[in-house]
């Protein structure tokens, strides 16, 4: 199978030209899928070869190697060597960093995996308040993902730079990180309420809960995450109750 490139050849005019567009959710969720099916299809590769090969010497060690480049080595490579896994390019993105402009190192690229794969769905929550719609393991390993250039997309399939900040006033970082501390404290606190309602035996600890009791205890833990980073983006943002931020009067902006 081919793997289409992620950076296809454009003149240089329309490059500089063309100001960066950034990735939606769901063109990054088709990518996932596809993606998602590449690793499939080498675990049915893996799973159909071991009942065929198993006598072939050193065979099963291949097996092990080629599961393990799938799951942790298949997206790093690919996003260092191409910018792009194959998902990435068929959906005609590609990832940046910021420092280069270009593919990121293969240590940035092995780090970025490693956050999405621990964290999860949450990360990309933060997509919808950063100002170039990255996910969080986008902002940590100093990356974006974005359109190549010179594809053409219909506008709501990509996102511009959010530009609103320009004519707002946050409040101060210290009045920011204390409302922040303060709304973390609280959703700790509701947090720990709710798994000893849940489970006031104590069983989570040692695995003897009940399924049921588990699955919940799962999705309050992920919503709690998920409201956790939403409030440190919120309050550094300026937009939680408290820390507000505010539009600047007309009169006093810059008109250029």
């Amino acid at each position: 199978m081919s793997v289409p490139t992620a950076n296809p050849v454009t003149s240089s005019e329309t490059v500089q030209e063309q100001p960066a567009r950034y990735a939606t959710f769901r063109r990054r969720f088709r990518a996932f899928v596809v993606d998602l099916a590449v690793i499939a299809a080498v675990l049915l590769f893996v799973v159909i070869s071991t009942d065929v090969a198993e006598d072939v010497p050193g065979y099963g060690r291949f097996a092990w190697l080629l599961l393990f480049s799938a799951f942790f080595l298949y997206e790093p490579l690919f996003v260092w060597w191409r910018g792009a896994t194959v998902g990435h390019a068929r959906n005609h993105l590609t990832v940046v960093a910021d420092r280069t402009g270009r593919s990121p190192g293969l240590v940035r690229a092995f780090a970025r995996y490693i956050i999405k794969g621990t964290l999860g769905l949450p990360c990309f929550v933060l997509m919808a308040f950063t100002r170039r719609h990255q996910a969080l393991h986008d902002i940590l390993t100093k990356t974006t993902v974005q359109v190549v250039p010179g594809v053409a997309l219909e506008s709501y399939d990509y996102h511009l730079e959010r530009t609103e900040d320009e004519l707002m006033v946050l409040p101060s970082r210290t009045r920011r990180a204390l409302v922040m501390t303060a709304y973390l404290v609280a959703l700790f606190l509701g947090y720990g309420v709710l798994v000893n309602l849940i489970d006031p035996r104590g069983c989570l600890p040692d695995n003897s809960c009940t399924d049921e009791t588990r699955a919940l205890a799962e999705a309050i833990t992920f919503v709690y995450v998920a409201a956790s980073l939403l409030t440190i983006v919120g309050a550094w943002r300026g937009l939680l109750l408290g820390a507000r931020r505010s539009r600047l009067p007309q009169s006093d902006s810059i008109v250029a």
